[in-house]
């Protein structure tokens, strides 16, 4: 092996052509340094993400369910700027069989009574009664809304294929003892940024920001999402949530500011029974 002493005698001596050598050589490395430096700024926060994605991967794959309290607080702004909506809802999100329903308990801090209480009952009753018997469709939209209620949504193949990921810093302890990663967009993926809270000790996922970077369905760029979880039995529920977006309503927009506090988890778990269907027709 050549040492440093050696390599500048070599260069000194032969000064022509191993100067074209070296630097085609020096040339070399700065890439191969540069694409290894990549790598490893890429594969560090996947390496991290991994584990704690597998676990929002676990409520689709089991039968425990979660009931709680949805408190949501919901504003509107015109394109003015005027407030035109500020309403706060209380709901007790609960099951109908393998079906997730949202009854109203209360609104802006009031539990409903009269007419009010009498038409959610009535509601809840005709809920009950269209949902008594699940086909495949509505096992397919439970399990949709299952993967809706993570929040952010993104897979784990899009953040290493679509995007650049780097190790950004570290949380403040009077957050979560996190790891902070950001992901942004490679050109032609998906226009959003995304800011993940990752607790490597525990492998979860503690918080997800996004931000829309373009027009993406019915809402304006500069849409920002924030998710925070809590975990119950190694299974990451959603505790918190902002949505600050401006949504094109036509030729109109509207500001939308829903926030969600979801509290009282309760667990249990959903069994399904096959009978067989008696005939009515006489043998």
């Amino acid at each position: 092996m050549v040492n440093l002493h050696d390599r500048w005698a070599i260069q000194i001596q032969y000064a022509g052509a191993v100067r074209t050598s070296c630097q085609i050589a020096w040339l070399l490395l700065i890439i191969s340094t540069s694409t290894w430096l990549r790598a490893q700024t890429d594969s560090e926060p996947l390496a991290l993400l991994r584990p704690a994605f597998q676990k929002f991967e676990q409520p689709k794959e089991t039968r425990t369910r979660f009931t709680y309290l949805d408190l949501r607080h919901n504003v509107n702004f015109n394109e003015k700027g005027k407030k035109t909506a500020d309403e706060t809802q209380l709901y007790d999100v609960t099951y109908i069989g393998d079906l997730q329903y949202s009854r109203l308990l209360e609104v802006d801090g009031k539990p409903l009574k009269g007419k009010q209480l009498a038409k959610e009952q009535q509601r809840y009753d005709d809920a009950v009664r269209e949902h008594s018997a699940l086909d495949d469709a509505a096992r397919v939209k439970i399990l949709h809304e299952v993967i809706k209620s993570l929040g952010a949504n993104v897979k784990l193949s899009d953040l290493s294929s679509k995007y650049q990921n780097a190790i950004t810093g570290r949380s403040s302890p009077d957050i979560c003892d996190c790891v902070v990663i950001e992901s942004s967009p490679l050109p032609g993926g998906l226009q959003r940024s995304y800011k993940f809270w990752v607790d490597s000790a525990k492998q979860e996922v503690r918080r997800v920001d996004f931000t829309l970077l373009a027009y993406e369905d019915d809402k304006l760029k500069g849409s920002t999402f924030s998710f925070e979880y809590t975990s119950i039995d190694d299974v990451p529920l959603v505790s918190h949530s902002v949505i600050d977006a401006t949504i094109r309503n036509e030729k109109k927009s509207v500001h939308v500011v829903t926030e969600h506090t979801y509290s009282n988890f309760r667990k249990f778990s959903v069994t399904t029974t096959i009978v067989p269907v008696e005939s009515n027709s006489k043998q």
